[in-house]
């Protein structure tokens, strides 16, 4: 049953790395990832009626309530946007990312006794390195003269596809800390440092800010957890560990920052993207989208603050342009699942960061740490970008709330 649940995830990550971030239409891959999605509800229905699927850990209930606390404010702003004369096809339409993949969890249940981390990922790193590899290669065959600060600024591959701002990337990037801490060798360090160094090129190429940022959050998540769970509970080591795990960061940023400035090709890259913070530190969002959106929703009195605007329900951005979406996770959380809904939002991101800390800390796996580094990740990206909308990056957090419903055993952990 674990090959056919690995199997599954990896069909359900390729769907959503290669459809359209936002489609507009049912094309081959929409087809598969329903496909895909349906065969997994069907599996984990089944495993639930045959008795396979069970609770065999007080801590499997984390994710089983989690999930509804992350559905609960959606349909609500579905049944906000009903009560207001929105179509229900745009309400449902824009609700769905947020609400497909929940019962993928449930297949968490399905692997049997002990935990199986790997299922969930192995596939995210499949997915990170394989989005890590289409960037680096659409950048490479794009760029005309790569070491030309001017004309890569100008050749931005996210304006040639909006699969290059999907957030598999981010797995490339922290799942392999896991394996590169656990390693006693330093071939095999290097080797599972292959992944973080493709996805923070790809990063790089794309010229997005906030991946970078997010990269940089999550890797420095990963460092808290670590020497938290290696560190004693309490007292000064443990607060000195910490303050060295600071320094140690900043002095191997400003290492990696000299190394990239000094390769012509990367030293372009940071340029560029030192040159869009100059010419737009903010792209515009401030006044142009969050400050509209935020109005949209103080005009519809108490009952906007509560219950939002609604799903699916436009507002005009400063532009003119309308709009359903906000570029902020916690905005769009505030502006159309209203404040009791960004609380439940909240608390699920809380809630599943601490239950794979728990997890990591309890039976010494690392990997468990990594994937709450990576939805610590996942988190600041979408503080930035729209990320929140799309597929893969509900899948991604949905996945983690997998990895944390399979049973915990302690004595078999490792790594």
């Amino acid at each position: 049953m674990a090959w056919l649940v690995a199997a599954v995830n990896v069909l359900l990550l390729a769907a959503t790395g290669f459809a359209a971030p936002a489609p507009v239409s049912v094309g081959a891959w929409e087809l598969v990832l329903a496909g895909a999605l349906a065969f997994a509800v069907i599996l984990a229905g089944l495993g639930i009626i045959s008795g396979r699927a069970r609770l065999t850990s007080r801590d499997q209930l984390l994710p089983l309530l989690l999930l509804p606390g992350l559905a609960l404010p959606v349909v609500g702003s579905v049944v906000m946007a009903a009560a207001r004369g929105i179509p229900f096809d745009a309400a449902v339409r824009s609700a769905l990312p947020y609400l497909a993949f929940l019962p993928v969890a449930l297949l968490g249940l399905l692997v049997g006794p002990g935990r199986r981390p790997e299922l969930v990922t192995g596939p995210l790193l499949f997915a990170g390195v394989a989005q890590s590899v289409y960037v680096i290669g659409l950048y490479v065959f794009s760029v005309a003269d790569p070491t030309d600060t001017r004309a890569v600024w100008l050749s931005r591959i996210t304006l040639l596809d909006p699969r290059t701002t999907l957030p598999l990337v981010l797995a490339g990037a922290v799942l392999p800390m896991s394996a590169i801490a656990a390693a006693s060798r330093w071939r095999v360090k290097l080797r599972w440092a292959i992944p973080c160094g493709l996805a923070v090129t790809a990063a790089l190429s794309t010229q997005t800010r906030s991946q970078l940022a997010a990269i940089l959050t999550g890797t420095a998540a990963w460092a808290v957890f670590h020497t938290m769970r290696r560190a004693p509970r309490r007292g000064p080591t443990r607060r000195f560990a910490l303050v060295r795990v600071a320094l140690a960061g900043l002095v191997g940023l400003v290492v990696a920052v000299g190394v990239l400035y000094l390769i012509p090709h990367t030293r372009a890259l940071v340029e560029a993207i030192v040159l869009r913070t100059q010419t737009s530190l903010d792209t515009g969002r401030v006044t142009d989208e969050w400050i509209p959106a935020l109005n949209a929703m103080l005009d519809n009195g108490v009952a906007g603050v509560l219950g939002g605007i609604g799903s699916g329900q436009t507002f005009i951005t400063g532009s003119g342009e309308e709009r359903t979406y906000v570029h902020n996770v916690i905005l769009y959380g505030l502006v159309y699942f209203g404040v009791p809904g960004l609380c439940l939002i909240l608390l699920g991101y809380i809630l599943l960061v601490a239950g794979l800390w728990h997890r990591g800390n309890v039976t010494g796996d690392r990997r468990y740490l990594a994937l709450a580094a990576l939805v610590v990740a996942l988190f600041v990206y979408a503080q930035f970008f729209a990320v929140h909308k799309l597929f893969s990056y509900n899948l991604m957090l949905v996945l983690a709330a997998q990895a944390l419903v399979q049973p915990s055993d302690p004595a078999a952990g490792r790594g």
